[in-house]
């Protein structure tokens, strides 16, 4: 794992060796153990590297056998033996044992049809000296992150946006588009960001950059053709076989590694095939939470897979006591990012960073083997529609929008009022209002006359619309989750996971998000990811007798904090004061009656806002380190 980021001038112009060493240099935390560049007239690389995979030789930016290919790489190719056989074969020179240079070689043989060959997590740069030509790319599930931007013939690029802000190329001036979506997912989804000048290359797609400017391209897509030919047995052998090829391919590594395992049984699942892959006990890592968040406090079923399969378990308690970390994680992401388990994910990879530099997670696992309660609303909501809507509306909405909230921190009741709020509206928009934060109701109470007048408020509805409604795909399950692997996967989770992972400079790997994994569960009928109200079924028919009833069959937690009990306890103060009145109004983007209303309902139980109010809180904090005055 490493940060990579460079210049090409299109033209004219020559790179100046310090502006790149301080684009490098602001993400050390990525690298710590090397730093490297190439600088030659219009063009320059640079990387930090944290070493994983050849420690001795695999220094970058790496170079083909005449030095006219370079490449910087940030991730972990994880085919590059197979691939350094077969090109080796074909007459190929390597100087070094590491994955990089398989990069260049491949690129050598198939030019930038060389992405198509790779299996791992990637953000690549690779210059063609002789083609005077720059081509980046991003993999296909997004586990790695390139932003760019492209001003008066300069072109630049990163792994976090925090490196182009060393750069003259970038303003810090506000998209209100992009912040109008952030409002709506909690992210920011590419290819925007929350600065005007800047783009994020979305996940499978690849840019080229020369004398014609910049040229972007998809290189792959989760395509679904479902085979009806073979039986169920069939499809839970071979997503037995692909899981497992999955997470021994993630096990090459020449330091220590380790297992973040919640109890869950995506985390569980990994863990009990790297048991079957390591000689020694699995190192597993898990947090838990105090009295107040007992109820999102997974540690015993954590417990019960450690003691299953032996591993050398570790767990951490965390308190409320988040007002410190709050300043590390706005930096971590660079812009207003309001997934909330990034606190959870914080202090889990800080701690496990002091006995591992390697871990595997659970994460994708719900998105491609349909298991958040959404899916589950979703499959069931056109029965709910066949409901009369004199009992839907008359009785059953009545009876449940008067329900308080759960004192525990519980979200059930929160989800019940939203599926029946959705009940009646089409798929495509009861799906957009269930992962949607503030819905556009909401937004247009919350936002200024200034702010209103620049945003077109469907816009965010219909980017959505443009994934769930792709020609192809029959099945609203399966629209749900091609849905949630191109918008909420890349722009939500997987950059959690890379900036709390690295801000600690530890390396994460899902093997859930394996492409050729999510190819092979696309082609998986929905009635064997859904059966009635069972989620994941596949997956639990795949591990029965391997993980313990009570993981595969227990209510699902979710790897969170108890931000809604922590904002009416501990956490309060600190709301009060960043979303006051003064604060708010002086800002000049946002109505404080909307934001009254909304802390007030919360505290009193009457609704369930926290993921609302974590968002403002974010945005505000974001605002006040990246819009001093």
């Amino acid at each position: 794992m490493c940060g990579i980021t460079g210049i090409l001038y299109q033209s004219s112009g020559s790179v100046d060796s310090a502006e790149l060493k301080r684009m490098c240099d602001v993400m050390q935390h990525r690298g710590p153990d090397d730093e490297g560049s190439y600088v030659a007239g219009p063009v320059g690389i640079g990387m930090r590297r944290l070493s994983i995979i050849d420690l001795a030789s695999g220094h970058q930016p790496i170079h083909n056998e005449d030095k006219s290919v370079w490449v910087v790489l940030n991730g972990e190719i994880y085919n590059y033996r197979e691939l350094r056989d077969r090109l080796e074969a074909r007459g190929h020179r390597f100087y070094t044992k590491s994955d990089t240079e398989t990069i260049a070689h491949l690129y050598e043989e198939y030019g930038e049809d060389c992405v198509q060959h790779l299996n791992g997590m990637f953000g690549f740069a690779l210059w063609d000296d002789r083609r005077k030509k720059l081509l980046i790319a991003r993999d296909r599930a997004g586990e790695k992150q390139i932003y760019y931007a492209f001003r008066n013939g300069k072109f630049i690029f990163g792994s976090e946006i925090k490196c182009l802000l060393q750069s003259d190329v970038v303003s810090k001036d506000i998209d209100h588009g992009a912040l109008d979506a952030y409002l709506t997912y909690l992210y920011v989804p590419a290819p925007a960001t929350i600065f005007r000048d800047v783009r994020e290359l979305p996940a499978a797609h690849l840019l080229v950059m020369d004398g014609d400017g910049p040229r972007i391209r998809r290189y792959w897509d989760l395509e679904f053709r479902i085979d009806r030919k073979n039986d169920a047995q069939h499809f839970v052998d071979a997503f037995a076989e692909r899981f497992r090829h999955s997470v021994r391919s993630r096990l090459v590594s020449d330091v220590p590694l380790g297992a973040l395992l919640s109890g869950g049984i995506d985390s569980s699942a990994v863990v009990a095939a790297m048991s079957e892959f390591t000689s020694e006990p699995v190192r597993t890592f898990c947090i838990g939470y105090g009295d107040e968040g007992a109820y999102y406090d997974e540690r015993r079923y954590a417990k019960m897979v450690a003691d299953r399969f032996g591993t050398q378990h570790r767990e951490f308690v965390v308190e409320p006591h988040i007002v410190e970390i709050l300043p590390e994680i706005v930096r971590a992401f660079d812009q207003p990012f309001a997934d909330s388990s990034a606190i959870a994910n914080y202090y889990v990879f800080r701690e496990t960073r002091k006995h591992v530099k390697v871990v595997l997670s659970g994460l994708g696992g719900d998105e491609v083997a349909a298991g958040y309660e959404r899916h589950l609303g979703i499959r069931w909501q056109k029965h709910y529609r066949d409901v009369p809507r004199w009992l839907r509306e008359g009785v059953v909405e009545r009876v449940v929008n008067r329900l308080p909230d759960s004192r525990k921190g519980g979200r059930l009741i929160e989800r019940v009022k939203r599926f029946v709020r959705t009940g009646a509206l089409p798929a495509d928009q009861a799906y957009q209002r269930y992962v949607s934060a503030f819905d556009a109701g909401w937004r247009r109470e919350l936002y200024s006359d200034g702010l209103a007048q620049s945003v077109r408020l469907d816009a965010s509805r219909e980017m959505f619309g443009r994934f769930f409604n792709r020609d192809g795909i029959d099945d609203v399950l399966n629209r749900a989750l091609y849905t949630d692997v191109m918008m909420y996967l890349p722009g939500d989770l997987l950059p959690l996971t890379d900036r709390m992972s690295m801000a600690h400079s530890i390396e994460a790997r899902a093997p859930f998000v394996d492409h050729e994994l999510m190819e092979f569960m696309a082609t998986v009928p929905p009635e064997l990811k859904i059966r009635g109200f069972d989620k994941k079924y596949l997956l639990k028919r795949a591990f029965a007798g391997t993980l313990p009833k009570e993981i595969l069959y227990r209510r699902k937690q979710g790897f969170t904090v108890p931000l809604t009990v922590w904002f009416r306890n501990e956490l309060n103060p600190l709301i009060r004061r960043v979303l006051s009145k003064e604060r708010i109004e002086g800002m000049g983007l946002f109505r404080w009656p909307a934001v009254e209303r909304m802390l007030e309902e919360h505290m009193s139980r009457r609704e369930n806002h926290h993921s609302r109010i974590w968002a403002l809180l974010m945005f505000m904090l974001w605002h006040e380190a990246y819009q001093p005055g």
